[in-house]
């Protein structure tokens, strides 16, 4: 019976998601309010080998936020259609378990995304505004790694949770 039912969302994911998208909200609206200090063009592509890679419009400053919100809002669905059993061809309804490791999973990678972007931002307004970026070649690479690692930690618990039953 609990297989048919919607799989609730885990406490501590709405409260991950709360969490970030106020960072997120507050990264935009710092945003907002500096905007008129941005000089007229700003960089808005970051090389980890130079100092500036490549100038564009002060605009240009919310494009990876707006890219970064889609993402979001696209896990966002996911997650919340990862709670819903689905009928398969020739094998049974994922179990209530299998279906809260692919919310979490969904969380977290959606959560991540965000939050690094966030932080871009906040890098891309500080080298906007003539300060020293904050963001540097190993926070990327530790981004990745994270991700990475939320990925496959929810496919082998997956396939754990699978062989289970």
């Amino acid at each position: 019976m609990l297989e048919q039912q919607k799989t609730t969302t885990p406490r501590f994911c709405k409260q991950l998601t709360l969490i970030v998208a106020t960072i997120y909200l507050a990264a935009i609206t710092a945003t907002l309010i500096q905007y008129n200090k941005l000089p007229k063009s700003i960089p808005v592509l970051q090389s980890f080998s130079s100092e500036h890679a490549q100038f564009g419009p002060k605009i240009a400053i919310f494009y990876l936020p707006f890219i970064a919100l889609m993402l979001f809002l696209l896990l966002h669905y996911l997650e919340i259609k990862a709670a819903y059993p689905i009928l398969r061809k020739n094998k049974p309804t994922l179990s209530h378990v299998q279906r809260q490791n692919g919310i979490i999973t969904f969380c977290l990678i959606k959560n991540s995304i965000l939050l690094y972007f966030t932080y871009s931002l906040f890098n891309d307004l500080t080298v906007a505004l003539g300060n020293n970026r904050i963001l540097q070649q190993w926070h990327a690479y530790l981004f990745l790694a994270l991700i990475f690692l939320i990925f496959i930690t929810g496919i082998i618990r997956g396939i754990l949770l699978s062989k289970k039953e």
